[in-house]
């Protein structure tokens, strides 16, 4: 029982399922889109914040990726790019 409980909370996510703000559903495309920044790299865009030429160029993936995924406003973008996945730490 206590396997099958771990078995389904670590594939589980916690992101809300739809935005505190505007109400529109993004929990169906928070897989797409760590799908998509793993493919890119997007995850070190504040390391990259000292050299500019790089962050630009990261800044644009990201543009694409929620341009891709149909996300513009940015209440919706702020729940994506600030999730932490909570549930592995536990």
């Amino acid at each position: 029982m206590i396997i099958n409980l771990y078995l389904y909370f670590k594939y589980k996510m916690i992101i809300p399922i739809r935005c505190f703000t505007c109400n529109n559903i993004i929990a169906s495309k928070y897989k797409k889109y760590l799908t998509l920044t793993s493919m890119s790299g997007e995850e070190d865009i504040i390391s990259s914040l000292d050299d500019s030429e790089i962050f630009n160029q990261k800044l644009n993936q990201s543009k694409e990726i929620f341009k891709e995924l149909g996300i513009t406003r940015y209440c919706c973008k702020r729940h994506l790019l600030t999730h932490v996945n909570l549930i592995e730490k536990i």
